[in-house]
């Protein structure tokens, strides 16, 4: 039998296809089962509004606000039926709770303050636009409209400031430049009024122009001036708005400065007018996918696959969603039909390569990983070293450069091979992150360690250096199964023992009560999924507090305020710039517990106990469905089991805790 939930999606699908009749069905059966249920009479209200029934509409809503009144989208719901039935008093009351219960809604607020402009209420509209443009100061309307609200009340300076900014975000804006045209005419400033003036009439008035403006675009971004292009672009849509080629090329523009609601808008747009796209699909989909709605983001590249099975790069977004989403199988198979759709596709096949390693299934990873180099998203380059590319085969009396690459983290996790290569009587030269040198020289000890500068260190290139390889190719040559994992990953990274017991010392604080330490570290400042990685310190710390444990900070950043709310102890080490230090600390403790960052990498090479919290899509090196690692046989693995579940991550580690 159907849980209520998914009777309720079941319900919405069919309101949003259209089939009515079916979804008021399926509401009031979830009704009889669980009356009052808020979310049912809610959905269901907006099938009445949208069948034409604007009362009954509003009865349900209201029953459903009073189940659930902190709901701030039943308040908008309800203020829109108001709204359509010319209640605008009404309608602003409840815009008004709603932009209470939710603060950061731009669309609510915005709404709030457009019907209170409408209602005569100028100073509580101009206090709505304020607070709007605090958070979204980039947005065209908003400046116009409060402009538009000084302009009635004979303040044209203000005026015309608002409809500067509001034509430097959108320079075609036809309403915005034939106001600012007559705003300049009250100030008495007639050359500007006739030349903005003009400028609309040779904007507006020439559609013929609009090829004009895509290939200026291209010259403002290639000349490094991205804002401007997307300025040519929006004229050009202004002038052809029937055209979805352009709105697609401002769109991508869009997202190449990072505006990713706005982008997304754009694909809309392209798609209204060209409907089931393949290529606007598959563009809106990856828009999507950055902005972290993975949900669209599979439907509209399914969709876009749909439309041209042959289409590598909708098959490669919708592989990447499907990574995203946590199913790395289903991912394979869609990477499959982008290299299938392209075989000379070297981002399908990288990403190939990354579900392949998820999988536990490595041979075949590793192989293509080594196309990382060829794509954005893959491997970072460095500049090449002169000596061949290492295939595995004895050096004789040469020796062998290894060179870090990608994060700390990374060159942390491939250098655990070292011990293995130099066990088997190859002469190691190690290049490495400065800040990691000290640890590696002490935990290898017959391995040359180098540390990364620039211009290089002459010793990576002494005559008997007659080999190279990254690092991250390593595993292709010495872990293609599972099990060349076993009785191969050491402790191989060695602290500062001075430091280390200095550092336990002072933690104990001459108080000998047993305590056990933990070292937690809360966050990841990975530009693209940092936020999904960290979880706010004062929940982890909870879930680890007992009278028996002290909390240490291990977290890189300025985090002594954050530490200190949540009761930890903050050792006031630099532990981004001091990893020698932090590698002492990570030793002094009895456990760490961290998210995915470079500590966990830390802790392992250290062979200290460690707890990885990680988020739903892991990253392939933890692969799937394990709770141990095969890089750290001392890290144990915490994983959510759904997109952002921290809680039950949380409760696990609260059991653990409470297991000793």
């Amino acid at each position: 039998m159907a849980t209520v939930q998914e009777a309720l999606v079941a319900a919405l699908d069919h309101q949003e296809a259209g089939r009515f009749a079916k979804a008021d069905l399926l509401y009031r059966r979830i009704l009889a089962a669980s009356p009052g249920h808020p979310h049912a009479l809610h959905l269901w209200g907006i099938l009445a509004a949208l069948t034409g029934r604007p009362e009954e509409a509003m009865d349900r809503i209201r029953r459903a606000i009073a189940a659930a009144p902190d709901i701030a989208d039943f308040h908008v719901n309800l203020a829109r039926v108001e709204a359509a039935l010319n209640r605008p008093d009404h309608a602003a009351r409840l815009y008004a709770t709603a932009v209470v219960l939710q603060p950061e809604a731009v669309e609510t607020r915005f709404q709030l303050a457009g019907l209170l402009q409408d209602l005569g209420r100028p100073d509580e509209a101009e206090e709505q636009y304020d607070a709007l443009l605090t958070v979204a100061p980039l947005h065209a309307s908003i400046h116009l409209n409060r402009a538009l609200l000084r302009e009635a009340q004979g303040r044209f300076a203000g005026a015309r400031d608002g409809f500067r900014a509001a034509l430097v975000l959108e320079p075609a804006h036809a309403k915005a430049l034939l106001r600012l045209a007559a705003t300049e005419r009250e100030l008495g400033r007639g050359g500007a009024a006739l030349a903005t003036q003009r400028r609309a009439m040779t904007i507006l008035d020439d559609p013929a122009k609009a090829g004009l403006f895509p290939p200026l675009a291209t010259l403002l971004a290639d000349e490094g001036l991205p804002e401007r292009a997307v300025q040519a672009m929006r004229i050009a849509v202004a002038l052809t708005p029937g055209d979805p080629a352009l709105w697609n090329e401002l769109a991508n523009r869009l997202k190449g400065l990072g505006r990713l609601a706005e982008s997304v808008a754009a694909y809309g747009r392209g798609l209204g007018l060209l409907p089931g796209n393949p290529v606007l699909l598959n563009n809106r989909a990856d828009g999507w996918l950055k902005l972290g709605r993975l949900e669209p983001a599979e439907a509209d590249a399914r969709a876009a696959v749909a439309a041209n099975p042959g289409f590598a790069g909708g098959w490669n977004t919708l592989g990447s969603v499907l990574m995203a989403r946590g199913r790395a199988g289903e991912a394979l198979g869609a990477f499959e039909q982008a290299v299938n759709a392209d075989g000379d596709a070297p981002q399908a096949r990288f990403n190939r390569s990354i579900a392949l390693l998820t999988l536990g299934r490595l041979a075949e990873g590793w192989d293509d990983y080594e196309l990382g180099w060829a794509v954005p998203s893959g491997r970072f380059p460095r500049a090449e070293f002169p000596q061949p590319l290492w295939d595995g085969r004895p050096l004789g009396d040469g020796r062998l450069l290894v060179w870090g690459e990608q994060g700390l983290g990374d060159e942390v996790m491939f250098a655990s091979l070292i011990p293995q290569l130099a066990g088997e009587g190859v002469r190691v030269v190690l290049d490495c992150d400065a800040r990691l040198a000290p640890l590696l020289s002490r935990g290898l000890p017959g391995v040359t360690v180098v540390a990364r500068r620039e211009p290089p260190d002459e010793r990576l290139t002494a005559p008997d250096v007659v080999a190279q390889i990254p690092a991250g190719s390593l595993p292709r040559l010495m872990r293609r199964r599972i099990e060349d994992f076993a009785g191969r990953q050491p402790a191989f990274l060695k602290a500062d023992p001075g430091r280390v017991a200095e550092l336990r010392r002072r933690l104990e604080d001459g108080r000998g009560d047993g305590r056990r330490l933990i070292g937690v570290s809360w966050s990841s400042k990975n530009a693209a999924v940092g936020h999904l990685r960290s979880i706010p310190l004062a929940r982890l710390a909870k879930a680890l507090e007992r009278p028996d444990v002290g909390l240490v900070s291990l977290q890189y950043g300025d985090v002594a305020a954050e530490a200190a709310a949540a009761g930890v102890t903050d050792p006031g080490l630099d532990a981004w710039g001091d990893i020698d230090g932090l590698a002492a600390l990570i030793a002094a403790m009895d456990l760490v517990v961290s998210v995915d960052n470079s500590t966990v990498h830390l802790a392992g090479g250290l062979g200290r106990p460690a707890w990885a919290l990680l988020p739903h899509s892991a990253e392939w090196r933890w692969m799937q469905g394990r709770h141990d690692t095969v890089w750290y046989p001392s890290v144990r693995l915490f994983r959510q089991t759904a997109p952002g579940d921290w809680d039950g991550v949380l409760r696990e580690l609260g059991e653990a805790m409470r297991e000793g």
